[in-house]
């Protein structure tokens, strides 16, 4: 604050700031609507006591919404958030889960585009000369946390998913025993291999988009050819969905078995 300490004009308007908030908040809107257009009360009610209070709404919004709405691109451990609403209503402090992240950073809305009235001000002063040494956090340091709050919720997605069965978990079958499941083979399921991988398509046959023929015919079979694009190039959807019908693997994955 040294600067600041021996700045006359910042002493003087810190020395003598009661009088000019009620001059200027309230004396002078009543003075020129007075002088102006002879309506010294309506000056005061509107350009003094409703602006003065819709102001300190806004002003406070800074310490209530903008910790209750919006996103928290940056950190999560405490209540600050970005939104745009926010903004509109503080002009330009709505990006607050930044500023509380990166608090050296002159800036609000790193973006162009972020409606940030204060940092599109700075920015032109110090182009103008009149604003020097203006602070802003590495861009490798702010992405950073971007990535770590996306990783954040990637893993809490990732929580949320089935993902089927895990192979390394799966029993292993001879091609000949896998056979001897197959109910087109003497057995009672309804089995296909995939890559090594069986998987009980039982439960999928009436609504495989392909008809009930095509999977049947690849019961007890190979079929890793045929769903690779032999005869349709599954889609990574398709993939997906085989992952919780897994049965079981193929030793030596596929119709070639180990030998020792």
């Amino acid at each position: 604050m040294s600067d600041l300490l021996q700045d006359q004009v910042v002493i003087w308007q810190h020395r003598n700031f009661p009088f000019l908030c009620l001059f200027t908040g309230y004396a002078l809107p009543f003075l020129i609507a007075k002088f102006g257009w002879n309506d010294g009360s309506g000056g005061l009610l509107y350009a003094g006591i409703i602006r003065v209070f819709l102001f300190q709404q806004a002003t406070n919004c800074v310490n209530s919404l903008a910790h209750w709405l919006g996103d928290q691109p940056y950190a999560d451990a405490t209540s600050p958030r970005d939104h745009i609403l926010t903004a509109l209503v503080t002009f330009g402090e709505g990006y607050h889960n930044f500023h509380h992240e990166f608090p050296t950073d002159y800036r609000n809305g790193i973006r162009w585009f972020d409606y940030d009235p204060t940092k599109w001000c700075i920015s032109l002063w110090g182009w103008l000369g009149s604003a020097s040494h203006l602070q802003e956090f590495e861009a490798n340091e702010i992405n950073k946390a971007i990535f770590q709050q996306k990783w954040k919720l990637v893993e809490r997605l990732k929580c949320q998913i089935n993902w089927g069965p895990a192979v390394d978990t799966l029993p292993i079958y001879s091609w000949s025993e896998y056979e001897a499941l197959c109910i087109n083979l003497g057995g009672s399921r309804h089995l296909v291999c995939i890559s090594g991988v069986i998987y009980d398509v039982e439960r999928f046959i009436e609504s495989h988009p392909g008809g009930r023929a095509l999977l049947v015919a690849h019961i007890g079979k190979d079929a890793t050819a045929s769903f690779h694009g032999g005869v349709y190039k599954h889609s990574k959807a398709a993939s997906n969905l085989l992952d919780n019908i897994r049965f079981g693997v193929v030793r030596g994955g596929g119709q070639v078995e180990e030998t020792h």
